[in-house]
């Protein structure tokens, strides 16, 4: 009786939640709405709730993905922004067919321009207000192109404003124009207000241009952007702020002022990498994936410049210095960083390709090589030791270079500078071998690297010897340095084979193999052709031989 009770009870409260899933689909207005008998109430959904009386039955109802709202994106997004300009383009034409008439004097234009601008911005705010942002935003956006265009008419086409007044108006301008932005949260016309005032030294008359003026406005202009972007998490806005500098600057070495503009330039570049250095330091955040990408490419264009500049002049000890100053600055913030167990891969990475470019830069060729692979294994040892992606790649491509430049570079002497840097490479990718061996956990990704260091190894030893090979039997006949090169490839091959039997590395054994097929291959292709058949016979009797001797000895182990 009593389990007739409870099931009765239990019924009563399965339609009750059905009347209220059935209310709340009804609301929602849905062509899907979920019949009645999607509810089961079969004997195997109320058995559960039979053996736990006590547990509250939920019923979770998930609410359908909303459809995409194009009247809203095409009307309220799209529309302002498309009909702003076509406005725009209207006031032009009929400003211009006033103007044509005779109607419009040149202060009256000027005038009715910055009161469009206001109108713009009275409108902007009210827009706001009444929550259409986008409209709103694209206003605040006109009202300062307005604005710019109608000074720059009275400055520069009507000569009705001086410079220093015309100046000071355009800072007015972007200031206001920052204040809505910031005010707004638009970082859309944070960026317009960005390259305006990129432009304003630009849209100043001025008969004798002074390059230090001139940069000292760009460069405080773009540090200001910087961190009011930054304070506010425009990221586009940032971005824009570092990269458009160098567009301003570019031109400004191009003035001709009678003084050398390469100090100021380089000083504006400067500061920025300054500030966002300063920023990656005191931080709380230095691991921001944004400002680490900012400030590689900061340090990239700033030795690009530096390079530009001074590379190539006759102050090149100043390009030196410079790469050394860098470099030991990010170095020790480095060591700085990794004592206070704190991420150092952005400022290792960046020191790593400064002595990377100074090394090259200072050194002769036959000497770069060397030291840049020494530089590159170190650099790929401290990147797999801190763990750091990036350190990795910057130490893989300087490894990389000094490996290219070691190999396109023939040892044509014993004791040269070439025959030194092949032993370094070869030291250094067994010294990799067997520190990734210590040093990384088993896993599949290890492995694979072991086996290109290990065959990357054993090839170039081969390579090595063939030219020492080479080089010390300079002296005989075409016949016997075959002969000779033949023979120490077998060599090399026995060694092999011999050390794997000895250490028990099948492995070992199994590249000795190969490698004695490799040198049969080398005497039947390269050697017959142009050998004596006396040379012919010695060497297939001793590789013959080799091979038997060593499959005897093989076959006995």
């Amino acid at each position: 009786m009593d389990l007739e009770l409870r099931v009765d009870a239990l019924e009563k409260r399965i339609k009750h939640l059905e009347q209220q899933l059935n209310t709340l689909l009804e609301k929602e207005h849905k062509s899907d709405e979920l019949p009645l008998h999607a509810i089961s109430t079969t004997p195997e959904t109320i058995a559960p709730v039979i053996d736990q009386p006590h547990s509250p039955v939920n019923i979770e109802v998930k609410p359908p993905a909303p459809s995409k709202d194009w009247e809203h994106l095409i009307a309220r997004v799209w529309l302002p922004r498309i009909f702003i300009l076509v406005f725009l383009l209207g006031v032009l034409w009929g400003f211009t067919a006033a103007v044509g008439a005779g109607l419009i004097t040149q202060p009256i234009r000027c005038i009715l321009g910055v009161a469009v601008a206001g109108l713009m911005y009275w409108q902007g705010e009210v827009q706001i207000r009444r929550n259409r942002t986008a409209l709103g935003q694209v206003l605040f956006g006109g009202a300062s192109g307005v604005l710019m265009l109608s000074l720059f008419a009275a400055h520069m086409l009507f000569d009705l404003i001086p410079s220093g007044l015309a100046f000071i108006l355009y800072l007015i301008s972007l200031g206001g124009s920052v204040y809505s932005a910031l005010r707004h949260r638009s970082q859309a016309l944070m960026i317009i207000t960005l390259l305006a005032g990129y432009l304003v030294p630009f849209l100043v008359e001025t008969a004798k241009p002074n390059i230090w003026a001139f940069v000292g406005y760009e460069t405080l202009f773009s540090i200001a952007m910087l961190l009011l972007s930054l304070r506010y998490a425009f990221r586009g806005a940032y971005y824009v702020a570092f990269g458009v500098l160098h567009v301003p600057l570019l031109f400004g070495l191009l003035l001709e002022d009678g003084t050398d503009n390469r100090a100021a330039i380089l000083t504006a570049i400067c500061l920025q990498h300054i500030v966002l250095f300063a920023l990656s330091v005191f931080s709380s955040n230095n691991r921001q994936l944004g400002k680490q990408i900012t400030l590689f490419l900061s340090f990239g264009l700033l030795v690009s410049w530096m390079y530009g500049l001074y590379g190539h002049s006759s102050d090149r000890l100043t390009y030196e210095w410079m790469l050394v100053v860098w470099s030991l600055l990010y170095s020790g913030t480095s060591f700085w960083f990794y004592s206070q167990k704190k991420s150092c891969s952005i400022h290792l990475s960046i020191a790593t390709f400064s002595w990377f470019l100074w090394l090259i830069y200072v050194l002769h060729t036959d000497q770069t090589s060397s030291a840049v692979l020494a530089e590159g294994s170190l650099a790929l040892y401290l990147g797999v030791k801190l763990k750091s992606r990036l350190q990795q790649l910057t130490g893989t491509l300087a490894y990389v270079f000094g490996a290219v430049s070691v190999l396109v570079h023939p040892i044509a002497e014993l004791f040269s500078a070439e025959a030194f840097a092949w032993l370094v490479l070869i030291a250094s990718i067994g010294g990799l071998y067997r520190f990734i061996q210590v040093s990384l956990q088993e896993s599949k990704g290890k492995s694979k690297i072991k086996l290109i260091l290990l065959w990357a190894e054993l090839v170039l030893c081969l390579i090595f010897l063939s030219q020492i090979t080479n080089v010390l039997t300079d002296a005989l006949t075409y016949d016997y340095q075959h002969l000779v090169l033949s023979a120490v490839w077998a060599v090399y091959a026995i060694i092999l084979i011999i050390f794997g039997v000895i250490v028990k590395k099948p492995k070992a054994r199994l590249v000795g193999i190969l490698f004695l097929f490799v040198t049969l291959l080398k005497i039947i292709f390269v050697d017959l052709p142009d050998v004596s058949t006396t040379v012919r016979a010695i060497l297939f009797i001793g590789l013959g031989s080799v091979g038997v001797v060593i499959s005897r000895l093989l076959y006995k182990r």
